[in-house]
């Protein structure tokens, strides 16, 4: 017989996937909008409101099923690891409507092309990976699954270093450089927070803590 608290993680769980799907749909249009030249902040910045009020709804309904359920261990684990997922979920909507104000904050700037050693959109799209994988473990809680997340943004981390120096070393102009480098830093968190939403799942699987940065 199922206990009304399973229903009520089951719910949450469900509340979660669907901030990382429209959090995946939110970083595909600000990488979309920021490659080719496309101003997608109005639609971005309701997207990010929209999993703003998930997360908090997520909170609600975890605090609501500790004060009225009395969860053991197990049970009080998880809903404290879905609490820190909305957070995580919540900034991939925040930093996807990051990338796509820099237009409005810095105006018009220089496109760089292809073929320079620039590795952006190879950056752009292991982020995407991660994202995509996060919001997969939180379906399947998966615990061994993790650990594939974590290669993928090591990857991740080392496109973000390249491009970074090979910005710094570039004669680009002053608004160029600063488009690309706060594109690139908000992807580097993004991959960031999809590590810290498999380091949650494991842990409310395991009890165990571990870190795949």
């Amino acid at each position: 017989m199922r206990r009304p608290l399973d229903l009520g993680l089951e719910q949450i769980q469900h509340l979660l996937v669907k901030m990382g799907n429209l959090a995946i749909q939110s970083l595909d249009l600000a990488l979309k909008g920021f490659f080719e030249d496309e101003d997608v902040y109005i639609q971005l910045r309701a997207w990010s409101n929209t999993i703003l009020l998930l997360s908090e709804e997520v909170e609600d309904r975890a605090t609501e099923l500790m004060a009225l359920h009395q969860p053991m261990a197990g049970d009080l684990r998880t809903l404290k690891a879905y609490i820190k997922v909305a957070y995580d979920i919540e900034r991939y909507g925040r930093y996807s409507m990051d990338i796509s104000e820099i237009k409005s904050q810095l105006g018009e700037w220089d496109i760089i092309p292809n073929g320079e050693g620039y590795e952006f959109k190879e950056l752009g799209k292991k982020v995407q990976k991660c994202l995509s994988m996060s919001v997969k473990y939180l379906e399947t809680m998966d615990k061994d699954a993790i650990f594939e997340l974590g290669q993928i943004e090591t990857e991740a981390d080392e496109l973000y270093r390249k491009n970074l120096q090979l910005l710094w070393e570039s004669e680009l102009s002053t608004k160029t450089i600063m488009a690309y480098t706060l594109t690139i830093r908000y992807l580097e968190r993004i991959a960031d927070h999809s590590s810290y939403i498999s380091e949650s799942i494991y842990y409310a699987i395991t009890g165990r803590r571990v870190s795949l940065r």
